[in-house]
């Protein structure tokens, strides 16, 4: 017993410092009730945590309008932490009632299982017609919304209008092809003719290059391929054609027309976004915000590389319906705990509504559309080079729900394509000995 209690008081040692400080209250100040919310935040958006701060500020102004004597302030906490770690101390911190008002999330399914979120439905259904509603379908149980997507992160796939030039392309015919790709007239088969081509032809040494570690992006050319492989309610699905096809289709691209590097997960992450932002690889798939990086590896502003490079949707291919993107919202939860459940609605509305500034701040400076539709209207997102010409993807978005074993499937499935690239394996092989370690690690696999 004596082990256990030192244990706790370790743990609280550690958390407490993270959410314990300034437990919401009410304060009498010149006939005003203060109240004091925490607000806590992992990682490097910070312009996130900020536009709910500042959305609270001005809801201030409107309760002062309205004959309300509530005034709202925040204690901020602003962590970069590992996400393991910095949900553990969110789950813990419920348990001992000193969780903050507002949280970041990077699992929100888990969450919302052990009962840890305040139910917004009624925020987000008041403002259907303002938000992509699709940004909320990873945050949604039964019908009811847990958390709030301040974003609308999207995955596509980057060209290189210069490498297009090369071959001969005009402007005309470089700058149509989104609205075409859109339309579904370009399809997917259509563009890795054209990665072929541009190799064939000299305008880039490579056609189609991705990121060299295990991630999502991979699900998304799976996706296009027509690989099903989740449920709504977040099941892992193990699609066995369309696994064999995502495989062969790479072991293709690196062994047979050679337009990926076959060396590509030993480049790393520097000579990859080099490649993209110089153009030596004519496409690459990935993450929009990730053009940051490709342009600081090239040494370009973002204004220079939107110029040379352009955004697409995943195209139709013969085995999906029509084009999308993949959107991966960085969501914010409010504490199901929270004493003041009203309040922190309040502020979510006011967010969305007349304080939908601060989140076109927020997507201008990291290159993210956002989920509510004013704030890629807004002055500041057009004039951003990288996403001012993309809002339009919005309409395509579709998100993931958080899926269970998911992480693990990641290891496994790059292990693959790491062996399929460098040869070492064939498609057939690999998705046996990919279906093996599935069985063996992951639980409520749903096999086709």
């Amino acid at each position: 017993m004596k082990r256990i209690l030192l244990a706790l008081i370790a743990v609280l040692a550690i958390v407490s410092p993270l959410f314990a400080n300034g437990t919401s209250e009410e304060k009498a100040a010149d006939g005003v009730k203060v109240v004091t919310l925490r607000i806590s935040h992992n990682m490097d958006f910070t312009t996130i945590p900020d536009a709910v701060v500042g959305a609270a500020e001005r809801l201030n102004a409107r309760y002062e309008a309205e004959g309300k004597n509530i005034r709202i302030e925040f204690e901020k906490d602003y962590q970069t932490i590992d996400w393991t770690e910095y949900q553990n101390n969110i789950v813990f911190a419920h348990k001992i009632g000193e969780a903050p008002d507002f949280f970041a999330i990077s699992d929100p399914a888990s969450l919302i299982k052990a009962g840890l979120l305040l139910d917004i439905t009624s925020v987000i259904e008041k403002n259907k017609d303002v938000f992509t509603m699709a940004a909320f379908d990873g945050a949604t149980v039964d019908g009811k919304i847990y958390a709030y997507a301040p974003d609308l992160p999207t995955r596509v796939i980057y060209y290189s209008k210069d490498d297009l030039a090369k071959i001969g392309w005009t402007e005309e015919q470089i700058e149509a092809l989104p609205g075409r790709v859109a339309s579904g007239e370009f399809t997917f088969e259509d563009f890795i003719a054209l990665c072929n081509e541009v190799v064939a032809k000299g305008g880039a040494k490579y056609g189609l290059e991705h990121r060299p570690g295990k991630g999502s992006d991979f699900l998304d050319i799976m996706k296009t391929l027509g690989c099903e492989y989740y449920t709504p309610n977040g099941d892992l699905v193990f699609d066995s054609e369309g696994i064999l096809r995502f495989f062969q289709f790479t072991y293709d691209n690196a062994n047979v027309t050679k337009i990926t590097p076959n060396n590509l997960n030993q480049m790393g992450w520097s000579t990859i976004n080099l490649h993209v932002g110089t153009g030596e690889t004519f496409a690459y798939y990935g993450p929009v915000y990730s053009a940051g990086y490709v342009a600081g590896a090239a040494k370009l502003t973002n204004a220079e590389l939107a110029a040379q490079e352009a955004f697409i949707l995943f195209p139709k291919s013969q085995y999906t319906d029509g084009p999308f993107t993949v959107a991966a919202p960085q969501y914010i939860g409010v504490s199901a705990d929270t004493k003041y459940p009203e309040i922190c609605k309040d502020i979510l509305d006011e967010l969305s509504n007349g304080s939908s500034d601060l989140l076109a701040h927020h997507g201008a400076k990291i290159n993210s559309l956002l989920a509510v539709k004013a704030a890629n209207e807004n002055e500041e997102v057009l004039a951003n080079p990288v996403i001012g010409d993309i809002t339009y993807m919005t309409d395509y978005a579709v998100t993931v729900p958080s899926i269970n074993g998911l992480n693990i499937f990641h290891e496994e499935l790059f292990k693959q394509i790491v062996a399929l690239e460098l040869g070492e394996t064939d498609p057939e092989t690999a998705l046996a000995a990919l279906k093996s370690q599935t069985e063996l690690n992951i639980k409520d696999v749903i096999y086709k």
